[in-house]
């Protein structure tokens, strides 16, 4: 660094995800901002360097609440993984949006999100057989294009998690398994048309998705380059990858502010996590139903 290079007040910055464990802002858009307020708080000499939200709700940040103003008024480095499958609705993601409600969303997304569209990343994920089809892709594709998003990111389903083997979870969804055959020419497939478009494909914990096509990058979901992008002061982010994440994950260290008693309303048939799923949709609705969300704006993280 020369003297002129922005410094932190401490060698360990501090970067919050928002979370992978349930869709915090879809479903508790003011205890996510409450959360991320009070770990800022508590941070003492440690500087918030960026935010990293995940979510499949357009609308959390647009309506004016908790969460659009600490977007607009409080956070200098905010980044958005946004899930849109294109099958919310549908018994596969009961509790997720229609295209038709998240499509004319997303001008007003990127302009939440200081205007910058590169800040947002649009996850077509997990690609599920016989439900994720390019049309659909293409269909999406289009819409994100035409905001200024320019990157995918996706992966195949996993049928290990934190809850176990999920097989089941599919079988009974109705949701066949793919062939390595039938992956590997979907995905030559979607390079195709992602090329079209312009659109650039990353693979999520899957790097041999790169042989089957050198056109799949590898994704980092917490991306170093990105968050040292919109970092105002042009700070360097010396934090390694997270040990916490998969061997092929390529994110950089974060705090996650979700817990997984915040049941996601979601209900999607393939969740991995712990908070979601057909339980935590159920279990979602069931603490709506008991005006309990209050009680979720603990901050002992």
């Amino acid at each position: 660094m020369t003297e002129n290079t922005p410094t932190l007040r401490t060698a360990k910055p501090l970067i919050l995800s928002a979370s992978r464990r349930t869709d915090l802002p879809g479903f508790y858009p003011e205890v996510c901002a409450e959360r991320i307020r009070g770990r800022v708080r508590r941070a003492r000499t440690r500087v918030l360097y960026g935010v990293v939200f995940w979510s499949r709700h357009p609308r959390a940040f647009i309506d004016r609440g908790s969460l659009f103003d600490l977007l607009q008024n409080e956070l200098e480095n905010p980044h958005l993984n946004l899930t849109i499958t294109g099958l919310g609705g549908t018994a596969v993601e009961p509790g997720g949006p229609t295209l038709d409600e998240v499509l004319p969303s997303l001008e007003g997304l990127v302009r939440a999100f200081h205007g910058e569209p590169w800040r947002i990343r649009w996850r077509f994920d997990p690609l599920l057989r016989g439900r994720s089809t390019l049309a659909l892709f293409d269909r999406i594709a289009r819409a994100v294009r035409d905001v200024g998003i320019g990157e995918c990111i996706f992966s195949y389903p996993s049928y290990r998690s934190l809850k176990g083997n999920l097989r089941s979870d599919f079988e009974e969804a109705g949701i066949p398994a793919w062939t390595n055959d039938a992956r590997d020419d979907f995905t030559r497939r979607l390079c195709d048309g992602a090329e079209k478009l312009g659109i650039t494909l990353l693979a999520c914990c899957q790097p041999f998705l790169s042989h089957v096509d050198p056109r799949v990058g590898r994704a980092s979901c917490v991306d170093r380059a990105l968050l040292q992008r919109g970092h105002p002061g042009g700070a360097p982010l010396g934090l390694p990858r997270d040990p916490s994440q998969r061997t092929d994950c390529l994110c950089v260290t974060s705090e996650d502010i979700g817990r997984y008693d915040d049941w996601c309303g979601g209900g999607c048939a393939y969740c991995y996590s712990r908070a979601g799923g057909r339980p935590g949709r159920q279990n979602w609705l069931t603490k709506m139903s008991s005006d309990e969300v209050p009680s979720q704006i603990e901050l002992d993280l």
